[in-house]
C-alpha cells in the first residue's frame, strides 16, 4: 500500500498531536488507586491512579478478566484528529505498569478463570454469572465494601529500575 502526501501529512499531524498530549510519567516510588467504582454485577468500573505525587489522578478502566484477576486499562486517546485509531493517554515505564497491574489485582480476590471448573467439571464462561465463580463470598463482599468505600486508597511500592 503506497502512502500518499496527504495520508504521510495527517500521520506526521497525529504524531506530534500525541508527543504533545500523552503525558509521560518516570517511574515514582510509589502508585495509589482511589475512588475505585464497580458495578456490582458486571465488576466493570473505574479507579484513579495517582502517580507518585502528580496530580490529578489518571482514570484507569477497571474489568474482570479472564484470569479471574481484576484488570485495568489506561486512559485512551480515541481518533485523535481523525485518525482511525485508539492511542494511550498516558505512558508509564515497565515498572510502574507491573505495579499498577498487582495494585489492581490486589484489591479482589481471584475468581474463577474461564475454563473447567476444577471442582464442579463444567465450563466457566463469559456467560457464568459472576456470584457462581467467586470461591469465598464473605471474603469476596468484604474486599468489594472495603475498596468501594470512599476513603478507601490502595498504595503499592514501585521497584525502582
Amino acid at each position: 500500500m503506497k502512502i500518499d502526501d496527504a495520508q504521510r501529512h495527517h500521520i506526521q499531524a497525529v504524531q506530534a498531536w500525541l508527543e504533545k498530549n500523552v503525558r509521560v510519567y518516570p517511574t515514582p516510588s510509589r502508585i495509589s488507586l482511589r475512588q475505585i467504582q464497580l458495578d456490582f454485577n458486571t465488576l466493570r468500573g473505574e479507579a484513579l491512579l495517582f502517580v507518585g505525587d502528580a496530580l490529578p489522578g489518571e482514570a484507569l478502566t477497571l474489568r474482570m478478566g479472564d484470569d479471574g484477576w481484576l484488570t485495568f486499562t489506561p486512559p485512551l486517546f480515541h481518533s485523535p484528529l481523525g485518525a482511525p485509531a485508539t492511542y494511550g493517554a498516558i505512558e508509564l515505564t515497565d515498572k510502574t505498569k507491573q505495579a499498577v497491574a498487582a495494585a489492581v489485582q490486589g484489591l479482589l480476590p481471584r475468581l474463577l478463570p474461564f475454563g473447567i471448573n476444577p471442582k464442579t467439571k463444567e465450563w466457566v464462561t463469559a456467560l457464568t454469572p459472576l456470584r457462581e465463580r467467586v470461591s469465598d463470598s464473605d471474603a469476596f463482599d468484604a474486599a468489594l465494601a472495603r475498596i468501594t468505600h470512599p476513603d478507601f486508597e490502595w498504595v503499592q511500592s514501585v521497584t525502582p529500575d
